[in-house]
This record gives structure tokens, C-alpha cells and sequence, in this order.
């Protein structure tokens, strides 16, 4: 019975960790289209956590997820919310305002690598062989869409980069800090409404927070709110804690196969036949990750 429950548990959190890879990929595709109306990196920014607070307070009601907090436990949400989520956020939507869609997420998903060579060097994680091969896999996918990097603006490099360092700092925090035991919409819900305030601050004091956009743009907006900052904080949240920051951070690959992907059915971004190899050494990651933890909970059960 025991044993069911884990495997359940585990099944659950790969899939969380698998839609909140989907939903996170998808979301840049639709936010550069929100750019041609007017938007930018800062606006999507407080838009995404914004317009996602009533749904998240909704939800939190409906499920009787308690909100209260100490003041230890603020203090780590704010640090955790402006150098993890904000910062993560903001370079990587002001990156595709310099490079392309499916490069910046390229280079934002080195963060996997951050986060397995951190929890190996501080946490002293004993790390096994096949979620080294998944990573290798994935990684080497990964590289399949270096092509344009030679003629992408060095800015929009440096900010996608930026963005996998403290994506990857802001996993091991979840995982190894007091936010572990927070209900996933929870800990959503106040990352989002400490967002909120700093964005909008941060985009009034550089003049970046004009929200003169075009009905499309404010829809596109609302789209990426829904997709990022309700479904797929939430579950990827919920995924850390249940399988781990590592093991999710790999499984989060899929992300970029999403993000390609519709770059290239939406904004109509050309993938080359090296590409597709990488797409399916994405995926064969992934499975690998998948497949050995459920194997693992039942060989310790």
C-alpha cells in the first residue's frame, strides 16, 4: 500500500513537472506576440503576476489552503520571490527582445545543470548514473539549437544566462528551505504578489512600465498570467517537492522542446534536421528520469 502511494506520488509530480514544462514553453511564443502590441519584458513581468493573484486567492479559498505566515517565512518568500522569480522572469522575457524565442530558452535550460552540479557540490546529493545519463541527454539536445548563437545579440545572450542561474537558485531554495512544506498555490500566490509591487516599482522608476498595449496585447498578456503564473508555478512547486529540484530541473527540458516547437508553428521559427535529433534526445531524457523514479521507489519499498 505504502509502496502504491509513493509511486503515485512520484507519477503525479513527474506530470506536474511535465505540464509545467509545457506550460512554461509555450508561454514565450505567445508573449512575444503580446511584444508587437506593445509589451516588453518589464510589462509581462507584473502582468504574469498580477493578473494571476485572483485566481490563485480563488483557489486557495476553494481548496481551505491556510495563507497565514511567519515572519521567518516572509522574509524567505521576499528573497526567494525578487532574486528567483522576478529576476528569473525578467531576463528572460527582456532576452527575446534581442534574441530569438527558442535560443533564449536554450539558454536558459543550462539551469539543470546549475542545479545538479549545486545539490552535488552543497547539498551533498548522491546523484545516480542514469539521472547523470538523462541530463547528458537532454543537455546534448539542448546544444542542437547553439546555431544562431554567433549572430544573436550579446544582450539577449547575457540575459537568458542570467535567468538559468537564478531559475536553478531559486529550485534548491524551494527544495532545501522552510518552502518546502508550503501548500504549491501557496507559496504561488505570495512569490506572485511580491512580484506584483516590485515590477511595477522597478518599471515605473526605468521607464519600462508604459501600459499603453493593443486589446491583443493585453489578451496575449492574460494568456501567459493563466498558463505561467497560475498552472505552471503551481505545479512545478508542487513537483519539486514531490520528486526533487534535480530530478525536476531535468524533466523541465521538455520546456525548450515545447518553446521550440511553437516558435515554429506560431512565429514561424525554422528548425533544422539537427533540431529534431536534439528534440528526441530531449525527450529520451526525460523518459530516462521518469522511468528510474518510479523504479527507485519501488527497489527501496
Amino acid at each position: 500500500m505504502v509502496q502504491k502511494l509513493q509511486q503515485k506520488d512520484k507519477l503525479i509530480g513527474i506530470g506536474a513537472a511535465l505540464i509545467a514544462a509545457l506550460m512554461f514553453g509555450i508561454s514565450p511564443a505567445i508573449a512575444k506576440l503580446a511584444y508587437a502590441g506593445g509589451s516588453n519584458g518589464m510589462i509581462m513581468t507584473f502582468t504574469r503576476a498580477f493578473m494571476s493573484l485572483p485566481f490563485l486567492f480563488l483557489l486557495a479559498r476553494q481548496q481551505k489552503v491556510s495563507l497565514r505566515l511567519t515572519k521567518q517565512e516572509l522574509l524567505l518568500v521576499v528573497l526567494v520571490s525578487i532574486f528567483g522569480n522576478f529576476s528569473t522572469t525578467l531576463m528572460l522575457y527582456s532576452s527575446f527582445s534581442y534574441i530569438k524565442v527558442g535560443m533564449a530558452l536554450v539558454l536558459h535550460y543550462f539551469f539543470p545543470v546549475f542545479v545538479v552540479v549545486a545539490s552535488i557540490v552543497f547539498f551533498k546529493e548522491k546523484t545516480k548514473w542514469w539521472k547523470i545519463l538523462a541530463l547528458l541527454l537532454g543537455f546534448a539536445g539542448v546544444l542542437t539549437f547553439m546555431g544562431g548563437a554567433a549572430e544573436s545579440d550579446l544582450t539577449g545572450l547575457l540575459l537568458a544566462v542570467g535567468s538559468a542561474i537564478t531559475y536553478a537558485a531559486m529550485l534548491i531554495s524551494v527544495e532545501h528551505t522552510a518552502l518546502s512544506g508550503f501548500h504549491c498555490i501557496k507559496l504561488t500566490f505570495y512569490t506572485n504578489l511580491i512580484v506584483s509591487p516590485v515590477a511595477f516599482i522597478t518599471g515605473l522608476a526605468g521607464s519600462t512600465l508604459k501600459l499603453q498595449m493593443t486589446a491583443g496585447a493585453w489578451a496575449y498578456s492574460f494568456v501567459v498570467s493563466l498558463m505561467v503564473g497560475v498552472i505552471g508555478f503551481s505545479l512545478l512547486n508542487y513537483a519539486i517537492v514531490k520528486i526533487g529540484a534535480s530530478s525536476t530541473s531535468v524533466i523541465s527540458m521538455a520546456e525548450p522542446l515545447s518553446g521550440v516547437l511553437f516558435g515554429f508553428l506560431i512565429l514561424g521559427e525554422k528548425l533544422t534536421p539537427l533540431n529534431w535529433l536534439g528534440c528526441i534526445l530531449i525527450m529520451a531524457g526525460v523518459a530516462i528520469i521518469s522511468l528510474f523514479s518510479l523504479r527507485k521507489v519501488s527497489d527501496t519499498v
